[in-house]
């Protein structure tokens, strides 16, 4: 493949990438970062999309890891595994785990909790990793949607760029979250 044609290549993967890894940081800024580079006509609506929910089901399957490997840490060992109340929370989570894990998505404190908990308790990870996907893919496709109509009908109305109207309320939507759960920690 000649130069001139990798280099757009290697662009859009180093964006995608940046996307991914913001959303380790923050999904919000994330989403908004995807919406502007698909806006700007850097990435297509596809690959900011798939970029940025790759790295949010990613992290929230990390959040499992971690759970998984605090079963190896003596005093959390000794204090919460082998017992009855463990096979309960098991019991829980497992028959209450859809709901778990969208409720988890979207109210803001609850994914570490709830998510590394599925871990601890080794709650199946196909089927947990199915309903992440399931929460992810339909929480970023519902704030895309709602990012790319606001952020149009921002820039008509205040004359405004299309990619400043498109960030401007994710990031404020960030800053509150951030906020909030400042506020309630």
């Amino acid at each position: 493949m000649p130069d001139d044609m990798l280099q757009p290549l290697a662009h859009s993967v180093w964006l995608a990438l940046g996307l991914v890894l913001t959303s380790y940081w923050l999904e919000d800024v994330a989403i908004a970062a995807g919406v502007a580079t698909a806006v700007q006509g850097h990435l297509s609506w596809g690959a900011a999309f798939g970029a940025v929910v790759l790295g949010i089901a990613s992290g929230d399957v990390f959040l499992y890891g971690l759970g998984m490997g605090a079963r190896h840490v003596g005093w959390l060992r000794r204090k919460f595994l082998d017992t009855q109340q463990t096979e309960q929370w098991r019991t829980q989570l497992i028959s209450q785990l859809p709901s778990a894990v969208l409720l988890a998505r979207v109210i803001p404190g609850l994914r570490f909790v709830t998510y590394s908990a599925c871990g601890f308790v080794r709650v199946s990870l196909p089927v947990f990793f199915a309903w992440v996907m399931l929460a992810v893919v339909t929480w970023t496709a519902c704030l895309f949607a709602l990012s790319a109509l606001g952020g149009q009908a921002l820039s008509q109305a205040l004359g405004v760029s299309p990619t400043w109207a498109v960030v401007l309320p994710m990031a404020a939507l960030a800053l509150v979250s951030a906020i909030w759960r400042r506020s309630h920690a």
